[in-house]
């Protein structure tokens, strides 16, 4: 990790960093969708054209919509939550474009949500085209976010942020607090310290769960703690997965929650906790409704055709569409009154760190931000709703799925490095959730001495816990079988990169018998297949397609970030990569090995070459590891 002299220019790096960033993804997505000619765009799946709309309409939250069907394109290549833009020639001929999100898409047919903006009059008389999107807000509101905190103070005013901004990285002590007595019979000593410190530290708390620590379960308690005092809280992610699955804890202690989101990308399970349902729940909404009901009669008799069209029809039409205008502008004012209702009577605000740029949280402050999944977080998006808070609770494990960033120039500027990451470095009031509750100590082992200086320990609940007849870990050595891996064929995915994945048929064979006998000998576990390449997940998928119709979601295969925050009762990993010149490509990111490698509660079962493993020191570890414990086995047994 870089030095840096002082606050501002690390973050002026970092900013420059995020631009790198920017850049090389606006320049691909404009090659995409400029470069090539329509028809290509339509063969790859990124466009629809010609598209009709053949209805607009509201969502239950007062969001227009818009209903296409497309003449030519790829069917399927829109799903739900797919960002896409709908563009046109106005009367003008001039282009106009309208931002969304799939709601939903069947075949040739979608239901766009649009952002905020009404289609405008007669568009089912004109021709669209319906394409993939950069989504563009999130880089606007992350270089915001840090502008915002680089020139917070400079004006020479006294600035909570810029207070926030120099704990946070570094470059400032914290103020010195005496932790409260707090204890709580759901959690353990750890637990408990970590909820004591950062219910009274003056600007940061930085809570440290490695896989199965019950960081998820301490954040609720630190909330409910914190509401019981009196403040508001923010909780925010940087998936929508994440900022769910707090919703759905929290609301099940009895907090009075509000998820703020597009709500094509909310899980269906805590929906009804959305601000889209709370607003509409509210017994004012009847008039909301009332108003556009109004607007769409409206606009349907605008929208008559009549045999001879003159003067006077013309003037009728006109009052019409203005009437429908008039209409829908008294409903959307009545339904963001209510929604400022709604997020003034919650007690935690749920979001994503780009939803907490929402205009309906604008200039409003909060006692304590709780980020959670900080170690995923880009830091520049991390910065976006710790502008609105007094106090931030850091909460995640640098040790394992790190940002995702796409582009080696902004890796190397350090856009890589989440905020928990340096927070953990720096020593920013951190404390460890040290007792996991998850796997077999044998499991755990590995990943605790690697990755967590062998601070971990196993709750007795789970120390000892095994499956009859199989030992906690256990490591199949495919070296000498000439299992060489070999490429895939180049395909296009989603956003147009061509790419060629990494595949091993023998290994992947000798994987699918492995994961047949377990499912025969335990039938009523759960399992769990990775591999860290594409390619190999999908032929696993083709060689289990049986195993996994019947398996009634027993059998799940995924890449590592797929099972990121899950677990099973027996976990296969295939490690894939097997050639003459040791190259481990892909593995040597070992954070991602951490997270396959702590997901089994009781039988952990890792295939691969120790020949071409062998040349990374990581690997070397783990096969001399399970040489030293009796967990090594040969693949040759099985010959």
């Amino acid at each position: 990790m870089k030095t840096y002299r002082d606050s501002i220019a690390e973050l002026s790096a970092l900013t420059e960093a995020l631009v790198e960033e920017h850049r090389a993804e606006e320049v691909r997505y404009r090659s995409i969708l400029e470069g090539q000619p329509v028809a290509q765009r339509r063969a790859d799946g990124l466009s629809w054209a010609p598209v009709k709309v053949v209805r607009t309409g509201f969502t239950m939250g007062g969001r227009p919509t818009v209903e296409v069907a497309a003449d030519a394109g790829q069917a399927g290549a829109f799903r739900s939550g797919s960002a896409v833009q709908l563009s046109s020639a106005d009367e003008k001929g001039e282009p106009v474009t309208y931002r969304g999100i799939v709601r939903a898409g069947r075949g040739l047919e979608a239901e766009v949500v649009l952002d905020g903006q009404d289609l405008p009059d007669q568009a089912t008389h004109r021709t669209w085209t319906l394409d993939a999107r950069f989504d563009e807000r999130s880089f606007q509101e992350m270089a915001k976010a840090l502008s915002d905190v680089l020139n917070a103070g400079s004006d020479g005013k006294v600035s909570r942020l810029a207070a926030l901004r120099e704990v946070i990285l570094g470059y400032a002590r914290t103020a010195p607090s005496v932790p409260e007595s707090y204890a709580h019979p759901d959690l353990n000593a750890s637990q408990c310290a970590a909820v004591a410190h950062a219910l009274t530290a003056a600007e940061i708390t930085t809570v440290h769960g490695p896989p199965g620590t019950g960081k998820t379960t301490t954040l609720v308690q630190l909330v409910k703690a914190l509401v019981r005092r009196g403040e508001k809280v923010l909780c925010a992610a940087p998936s929508n997965a994440a900022v769910d699955l707090m919703v759905e804890r929290l609301g099940a202690i009895g907090l009075k929650v509000a998820r703020i989101g597009h709500p094509m990308r909310i899980d269906p399970a805590v929906v009804d906790r959305s601000l889209d349902r709370l607003v509409e729940a509210d017994p004012d909404h009847k008039q909301v409704k009332v108003f556009r009901r109004q607007a769409e009669e409206a606009a349907r008799e605008a929208e008559k055709q009549f045999r001879s069209f003159g003067p006077d029809q013309r003037a009728a039409r006109r009052e019409a569409y203005a009437e429908a205008r008039a209409l829908r502008k008294e409903a959307n004012m009545l339904e963001a009154f209510l929604a400022e209702r709604v997020v003034e009577g919650a007690e935690v605000i749920c979001c994503t760190l780009v939803g907490a740029a929402d205009r309906l949280l604008t200039g409003r402050r909060f006692g304590t931000l709780v980020l959670d999944e900080a170690g995923q977080a880009l830091e520049p998006a991390a910065w976006i709703p710790i502008r609105a808070a007094e106090r931030v609770v850091l909460a995640g494990d640098a040790a394992q799925l790190p940002p995702t960033v796409k582009h080696p120039a902004a890796i190397k500027a350090g856009l890589g490095v989440s905020l928990l990451e340096k927070a953990i470095q720096r020593d920013r009031n951190v404390h460890l959730l040290d007792t996991q509750y998850r796997m077999h100590a044998d499991i755990m082992a590995f990943p605790n001495t690697r990755f967590y200086e062998g601070k971990l320990q196993a709750h007795e609940g789970v120390a000892a816990a095994t499956l009859e007849g199989l030992a906690p870990l256990t490591f199949i050595d495919t070296a000498g079988r000439g299992w060489d891996e070999d490429r895939s064929s180049p395909e296009a995915d989603k956003a147009g990169r061509s790419h060629a994945s990494v595949r091993n048929p023998e290994e992947a064979a000798f994987t699918v018998d492995r994961v047949r006998e377990l499912m025969a000998a335990h039938p009523s576990a759960s399992i769990g297949v990775i591999a860290p390449y594409r390619a190999q997940v999908t032929l696993l998928e083709d060689l289990l397609h049986s195993e996994r119709a019947g398996a009634e979601g027993r059998l799940t295969i995924q890449t590592v970030d797929g099972f990121q925050g899950q677990e099973r009762d027996i976990m296969v990993i295939g490690l894939t990569r097997s050639n003459e010149d040791g190259t481990v490509g892909f593995l040597a990111e070992y954070r991602r090995m951490n997270v396959a490698m702590t997901r089994a509660r009781m039988h952990l079962l890792i295939i691969g070459d120790s020949a071409t493993l062998g040349s990374d020191d990581f690997y070397a570890a783990f096969t001399a590891h399970c040489e030293a414990t009796g967990a090594y086995r040969s693949c040759w047994e099985w010959a």
